[in-house]
């Protein structure tokens, strides 16, 4: 008779932990998701200050140097700390400034 009560324990831990799986697979998903809509909006931030300010030193004759400017420095304009941590943030705002920067800048250097 234990050994029944053993089986159908066992079952019953194997069936709730099946149970939880894509519950906890689908946890990871969504964070993922927010992660990526986090990170994508610091790079589309950074982008377009990049283009501006590209443009903005080619109009005014200034040498081709991102890192010049205060936005990509400080990285983390328009930041919200519901964002999560600032230095992801800033990494990514970094990268699409640069390559916003550079598309602004030769654009109007044509």
């Amino acid at each position: 008779m234990m050994t029944s009560h053993r089986y159908l324990a066992a079952g019953l831990l194997i069936l709730g932990i099946g149970a939880l799986a894509p519950a906890c697979a689908s946890g990871y998903r969504d964070r993922g998701r927010a992660v990526q809509r986090v990170e994508r909006r610091a790079y589309d931030n950074g982008f377009r200050d990049g283009i501006d300010a590209g443009r903005d030193d080619a109009r005014h004759h200034e040498r081709f140097d991102p890192i010049r400017a205060k936005r990509y420095r400080q990285g983390d304009h328009d930041y919200d700390r519901r964002y999560g941590p600032r230095d992801d943030y800033k990494r990514e705002y970094r990268a699409g400034f640069q390559q916003g920067y550079e598309q602004g800048y030769r654009q109007y250097r044509r």
